[in-house]
């Protein structure tokens, strides 16, 4: 058995530690992947919530199937290398361009922790040269190293076959716990004249009352329980509660954390009702804008106007609903 020279053996080094940081930073993103469809919606770049759930799932798979290839030696006469290469110059471009142009703070590459997008072009193009000394070693470097594994015999063959099927499986399988863990709802189209809106989804039976957000006419104030922002909006909302006209107010609460509602109801002392969402992130982002406080004028499950940022005075409001000719 040849004994492989010191630059092979640091090249295959190489192979292995970028293979499995790889899988390693896929496993977060398969663990909780409505936490990393919102870091991904953050390059606003993908605006289709469906296409957003495609991207999730085909960065789990492309990760966790190239990391598997690069570990089990599966280099397909280079086509392993070359995919890493190019996966490693599309996503460092998608950075750049959010963090220009759209001020992208953390490119969720490694959702345990925030990654900057300085961080994360500084580690790509490491990777990226690491990828360029393993090209030079593996394939442009003939010292006889690797001659006899050009030749393809049948149990190589085999063998070769039977790590795709390795790496393939253990792809599938990331991307099917993912998927099995998505929230389906935040990932409706957008609302047109065919079908449900989104809010149609929302049947409460509250304290406060029974509320069918799919049918009939609403303000649906959309808040997060930790956001000072939406805490300040509250007694602005409970100005409306009690005013001619106005449909019955229904808040839509976003919960990070156990009890973070009843916190909140604690401090403002709201009028109107509250639902939590608890901490479903995605559908959080899904229903917001800009803003992390939006109030949506909702008729019949689907949002018609919204207010980001703000509450309408009364007389705004009521100009609205004349204007959509939802006033008598």
């Amino acid at each position: 058995m040849r004994i492989k020279s010191k630059p092979y053996l640091v090249a295959r080094i190489f192979e292995v530690c970028i293979g499995s940081y790889f899988i390693a930073g896929a496993i977060p993103k398969a663990l909780d992947i409505n936490a990393f469809a919102v870091q991904l919606s953050a390059y606003k770049i993908i605006a289709s919530p469906t296409w957003l759930m495609v991207g999730a799932l085909f960065t789990i798979f492309a990760e966790v199937s190239l990391g598997a290839a690069l570990i089990l030696k599966l280099r397909v006469k280079g086509l392993s290398l070359v995919a890493m290469q190019g996966m490693l110059i599309f996503f460092t471009g998608l950075i750049l361009y959010s963090w220009r142009v759209h001020g992208l703070e953390d490119c969720g590459c490694f959702p345990v922790f925030k990654m900057s997008p300085e961080v994360s072009t500084v580690k790509n193009t490491l990777i990226f040269l690491a990828g360029c000394y393993m090209a030079w070693r593996f394939y442009l470097k003939s010292d006889g190293d690797d001659k006899s594994a050009a030749v393809m015999t049948a149990p190589r063959l085999r063998l070769g076959l039977l790590k795709m099927a390795v790496a393939l499986i253990i792809a599938g399988a990331g991307v099917t716990y993912a998927w099995q863990d998505m929230d389906p709802t935040a990932f409706m189209p957008p609302e047109s004249d065919q079908g449900d809106g989104i809010f149609a989804q929302f049947e409460l039976y509250l304290d406060e009352g029974y509320f069918n957000l799919g049918d009939g006419l609403y303000l649906v104030p959309i808040i997060s329980m930790n956001c000072a922002e939406c805490i300040e909006k509250a007694p602005d909302i409970n100005d409306l509660v009690m005013l001619p006209d106005v449909p019955p107010i229904v808040a839509l609460c976003y919960e990070e954390g156990v009890g973070d509602m009843e916190e909140f109801r604690a401090i403002v002392m709201p009028e109107f009702a509250l639902h939590s969402i608890g901490d479903r992130a995605l559908l959080y982002y899904r229903l917001i804008d800009q803003e992390p406080f939006r109030l949506s004028l909702v008729n019949d499950g689907r949002e018609i106007h919204a207010w980001d940022g703000y509450v309408p005075e009364y007389e705004e409001l009521i100009t609205v609903m004349e204007t959509l000719g939802l006033l008598l």
